[in-house]
């Protein structure tokens, strides 16, 4: 399994983060993505864990990474 977290900027709610995680567990090969609202940061787990999909997936549902 890989691993990456990234810090996901806008979100404000659980609506927020629900929507952010929606969007990354959608990726092929990703297995789970928890967001930790109060930090900011969503963690994507998988075989085939693609930084770059993953920011894309992020930047479609209306946030923004660092």
């Amino acid at each position: 399994m890989n691993t990456t977290t990234v810090t996901v900027q806008g979100m404000t709610c659980g609506g927020c983060a629900t929507k952010v995680s929606a969007a990354v567990e959608a990726l092929a090969g990703i297995s789970s993505a928890e967001v930790d609202l109060g930090a900011g940061t969503l963690t994507a787990t998988g075989q085939d864990v693609d930084e770059a999909a993953v920011r894309a997936a992020i930047a479609s549902a209306g946030y923004q990474t660092a």
